[in-house]
């Protein structure tokens, strides 16, 4: 803001993208700690079910991936 310039808005495209990714961001999380406190009581990869194993994945790689794609955006936003 040199000279006393206004501040410049963001669009409103930007902050709906941004809002969404952290709502997915913070649903996988959410679904890691479910799985955390509500998992099976597995005590051996072969007692822990496909399903489950899958959902640990998606989670894992939904918040790995949102918080790379909000660093992202944030970063793009401050170069701009």
């Amino acid at each position: 803001m040199p000279n006393g310039a206004p501040p410049e808005t963001i669009p409103a495209t930007f902050k709906t993208v941004f809002f969404v990714v952290v709502g997915l961001t913070i649903l996988s999380f959410l679904g890691l700690a479910v799985l955390a406190i509500f998992g099976d009581k597995g005590t051996s990869e072969a007692q822990i079910g496909m399903f489950q194993k899958s959902f640990f994945a998606a989670c894992n790689f939904g918040w790995q991936a949102g918080l790379g794609a909000i660093l992202g955006l944030i970063g793009g936003k401050v170069t701009s």
